[in-house]
């Protein structure tokens, strides 16, 4: 409910669920580009207890979180928004140029251009499906 009250009131710039994939996934995504714009970057700093606690964090399918990005200016307002709802609100980052950066604790552990990323994402399904049926016809 806080999340749509906060796309409501136009408050949000972009949103995303965590259900398919996790975090690492759905931020990476909220970077691509779409309906003609260029995509952008981002700059993560999240908490986490070793290897272990990193991985699960960012690869976690955990239902009902959403990364959402807004101008600085709605900051207070979705903080209200959240509160009211019973609902965690967490800055964890900013939108960035063309590089998406997440470091844990400090320490940084993803460091990858968006463009590279993004080709990745858009061209693994079909060159898997392409190889399985070229090695289908031998």
């Amino acid at each position: 409910a806080a999340a749509l009250r906060a796309a409501e009131e136009g408050l949000l710039q972009s949103s995303h669920d965590c259900s398919d994939g996790g975090l690492g996934v759905a931020l990476a995504e909220s970077c691509f580009s779409s309906h003609g714009r260029k995509g952008l970057g981002a700059d993560v700093d999240l908490e986490g207890d070793g290897a272990a606690g990193v991985t699960a964090h960012l690869f976690a399918e955990t239902p009902s979180r959403i990364v959402v990005s807004f101008e600085e200016s709605a900051r207070t307002r979705l903080e209200e928004i959240a509160a009211g709802a019973g609902c965690p609100l967490r800055v964890i980052g900013r939108v960035s140029g063309g590089e998406l950066r997440v470091s844990v604790r400090g320490k940084e552990c993803v460091r990858q251009a968006v463009s590279e990323l993004e080709h990745v994402w858009r061209t693994a399904l079909s060159g898997r499906l392409r190889a399985e049926a070229l090695a289908a016809e031998r």
